[in-house]
This record gives C-alpha cells, sequence and structure tokens, in this order.
C-alpha cells in the first residue's frame, strides 16, 4: 500500500495486525485553509469549533484561520494557551486541565501550532470525546498525527496513548515562515528514525516483541530527499521542505497504526526527555526537542557501529539501582522505570553470551544502519544542531560533563530496551563515553 491510499484505510498487514489510519487526509497546501472551511461548511450546522494556540502560533496562523471562519458565521471560538513562566507554554496536566475547564465549549478542537499545541489539543479531545483537526505551524516534529502524547507527568516524560486528528491542514508557506531553527529541529527528528528503527528490532530480536517492517519503511521513499541534501533544506526549497514535513507527518502514521512509538522513538529520545526531566526539575530552560535528539542520534549511531564492530562480546551484570544522585528529586518515578527494565537487561546477556546469537544479531541490525558521519554531515549542512555544545542549556551552551552524566544515565528513565542499554552491559558505556562524544558530537 502507497501513502496515497493510506489515509483512512483499514488494513492487514505482514506483521499479522490490522493497521487502522483514523486521520482521513492530510492537506499540504497553500489552499488548505480553503478545505478547511469547505469541511466546516459540509459539517452540521450547529457544530461548534474552537481554535486552540499559544501567543505565538496565534499570530503565525490561528489569527487568520479564526477571521476567516468567524467571517462565514461559523460558530468559532478561540483560546490562547497562556505562557508558563514567561516562556512557551508546556505539556503537562496543569495546563490540560486548564484547557479542559476554561477553554468555551465546542464540538471540534483545531489545534493551531507545533509540539506542545498539538499534544495539549490531542490530549484535550480525547478525555472530552471531541473530534480534533490540526494546523500545524512548523515542520518541527514528528507527532502530528500520531495518536501518542507526549507530556509530563509528575516529573517524568511520558507517553500514552490519545486519538489522532482527523485531518490535517499544512500551508507550506506557514511552514516556510516559521523560525529556521524549528525546520532544522524537525530535520533532526526524522533522521532519530534510523537509531529507534533498529532499536525496535533490537527488542524484537531479543524478546520476541512485536515489530512492523511496513511502518518502519514508510519513509523510504522521502528520505533520500532530505538525508542527500541538506542544503536545500536550509534553502527551504520548497521540494525538500515537503519532503520533510511528510516524513514527519508518515512518521507519525507509523507510530498510530502499530500502537507504539518504537518506530520513531529509541535511545535518542531518552538522551532528550532526561536533558528536559533533569532542566525542569532544576527549574531550568531547556532546548527544542528536535535540537536534543539530532546530536544525540549522530551518537547513537556511533554507538551502535562501536558495539556492531565487537566480535566478541564480554558482558557485565546489570546494575542493581539507579544512579539516584543524577536523578534527585526525580528518582523515585525514574526507579520504577528501571525495575521493569532489570529483567529484560539480565535475559539480553543470557542471550547474546551465545556467540551464535550474537552475530546474529549483527547480521540483523547492520544492513539498515545510518552511519553517524552520514547523520552528521545532513545537520552540519542543514545548520541544524550536531554538537552537544550546539544543545541550550537555560541559554547557555550545553556542558561536556553534563551532557556526559545525561548518557551514563538516559537509560534508567525508560522501561523499553535500547542500545543504550546494551552499550552498559557490554561496558561501553561508561567505558568509551568520552572517546565517543569527544570523536562525533564535540566539533
Amino acid at each position: 500500500m502507497d501513502q496515497n491510499t493510506l489515509l483512512g484505510s483499514s488494513f492487514v498487514c505482514d506483521c499479522g495486525k490490522k493497521h487502522s489510519v483514523p486521520t482521513k487526509e492530510m492537506i499540504y497546501s497553500r489552499d488548505c485553509c480553503d478545505t478547511l472551511l469547505q469541511t466546516a461548511l459540509a459539517m452540521p450546522s450547529s457544530t461548534r469549533y474552537l481554535i486552540i494556540a499559544d501567543t505565538r502560533t496565534y499570530e503565525a496562523a490561528a489569527k487568520s484561520v479564526f477571521e476567516r471562519l468567524r467571517n462565514k458565521a461559523l460558530s468559532i471560538s478561540l483560546f490562547i494557551v497562556p505562557d508558563h513562566n514567561g516562556e512557551s507554554p508546556v505539556a503537562d496536566t496543569a495546563t490540560r486541565d486548564l484547557i479542559i475547564n476554561e477553554a468555551p465549549e465546542a464540538d471540534v478542537y483545531i489545534a493551531v501550532g507545533s509540539g506542545v499545541i498539538n499534544d495539549l489539543v490531542k490530549w484535550a479531545a480525547y478525555l472530552g470525546k471531541k473530534t480534533y483537526f490540526t494546523i500545524p505551524t512548523a515542520a518541527s516534529m514528528n507527532g502530528y498525527a500520531s495518536a501518542n502524547v507526549a507530556a509530563t507527568v509528575d516529573g517524568l516524560k511520558v507517553l500514552f496513548h490519545a486519538d489522532a486528528p482527523s485531518m490535517v491542514f499544512a500551508d507550506p508557506d506557514i511552514l516556510r515562515n516559521a523560525p529556521y531553527e524549528l525546520t532544522a529541529s524537525g530535520l533532526g527528528d526524522v533522521l532519530a528514525k534510523s537509531i529507534s528503527s533498529a532499536d525496535w528490532k533490537l527488542n524484537h530480536f531479543l524478546f520476541n516483541d512485536y515489530y512492523c517492517r511496513f511502518s518502519v519503511d514508510l519513509l523510504k521513499e522521502l528520505e533520500p530527499v532530505y538525508l542527500n541534501n541538506p542544503e536545500r533544506i536550509k534553502a527551504l526549497h520548497p521540494e525538500a521542505l515537503q519532503a520533510l514535513f511528510e516524513a514527519l507527518f508518515y512518521s507519525s502514521i507509523a507510530m498510530t497504526i502499530t500502537g507504539t512509538s518504537s518506530p520513531a522513538s529509541g535511545a535518542e529520545h531518552l538522551i532528550s526527555h532526561t536533558l528536559d526531566m533533569t532542566a525542569d526539575r532544576d527549574g531550568r530552560k531547556h532546548d527544542l526537542h528536535g535540537r536534543q535528539v539530532g546530536v544525540a542520534s549522530i551518537l547513537m549511531a556511533a554507538l551502535y557501529e562501536k558495539i556492531m564492530s565487537i566480535e566478541t562480546p564480554h558482558f557485565t551484570s546489570a546494575p542493581e539501582n539507579i544512579t539516584t544522585d543524577f536523578w534527585g528529586s526525580l528518582a523515585p518515578v525514574v526507579a520504577k522505570q528501571y525495575a521493569g527494565k532489570k529483567q529484560r537487561m539480565d535475559l539480553a546477556v543470557r542471550c547474546l553470551s551465545d556467540q551464535k546469537n550474537w552475530q546474529k544479531l549483527k547480521e540483523l541490525i547492520t544492513p539498515d544502519l545510518i552511519a553517524p558521519a552520514r547523520l552528521k554531515n545532513c545537520l552540519a549542512g542543514a545548520e541544524g544542531a550536531h554538537c552537544f555544545h550546539h544543545i541550550r542549556d537555560n541559554g547557555t551552551p550545553l556542558l561536556r560533563e553534563r551532557f556526559i552524566n545525561v548518557v551514563h544515565n538516559a537509560h534508567q528513565m525508560r522501561e523499553r530496551f535500547t542500545i543504550l542499554d546494551l552499550a552498559v552491559l557490554l561496558g561501553v558505556i561508561p567505558g568509551e563515553t568520552e572517546e565517543l562524544v569527544d570523536r562525533w558530537v564535540t566539533s
């Protein structure tokens, strides 16, 4: 099945599951708001619409959309999500409750924004059993058509299931006019697929976890457009920008049809989540998700390259406990996640201590890996973040010591097994962390 017939479909996949795509249409056009208007006019006249944006996305797109729909005598309201401590809103339970309790009543929600606004509206719509549409304001992340919500609950970055939007209306002019670092952030997020797919396959091999090759291959035709031509991303070339947005969009479709974030989120996301969580814990500002993910993807690709070159592995036992000094007040919630992972780490050692299994794993994983140099060259060519010090930590360059500490401990925050766990079991982390960091993400 190709992408043109995928949306709104249901089909039995070779993976053994029946996949359903709840997003019926994605319109990528300068005329997408005309389609939104026609969609609204075709719905019952009693339908109430609510546009949800923040102060930035209101100016970028929501203001004009609101005026256009209001002028057609539709029942339309607007809710601006307030900033959080003088910064952009955050996806947490307090902000979710604010929308549920204070936003005007509506039958259809229209999210106008990128990551946080999309997650908040998806969350509120799911709990209120509302239909929702989304109007992206940047090609910055891979969650637009995902059924997952990424939020902070009790200090922990979590993912949980909601409903995907019914329709996505993407205007290339709006995307092109977004701050460029958001576009470069989107490139970092989509490049994570090479790591997340390998991590997913790793779990399938070790623990017989569910795996879907169809969802992994969804971006195959789009990938060369941005991976081989990063300068066209920087130039905001129409074809390259569309390929990037569609790659992000179909990456979110892959997560929706499989019911897991595994097609698009692996060890590289744990690095970013750990940076976010520890920054929030300390009252510090963190950087854009995709910028952090891009740098982490380079390092994780180097980690895969290093580990797949090992001929005969020598394993250590999994650490019994998390590093409480590193996690501080977050230690109790992280410890619960790590407790679920410990058994998997022990199983991995038993499986891979068999030399035949080790060779089978290498033969399975290696063919689909993208070399760290290729990922780095792509991000550098697009002028995206590709070194640890490009990541902002409270507005200043991230320090090497802090980044290394994050790499050493990020595997503890989620139950899912990743290349970070394998590196810990082999002693590559912490034994060779500094060497890898200095070689791949320092300059």
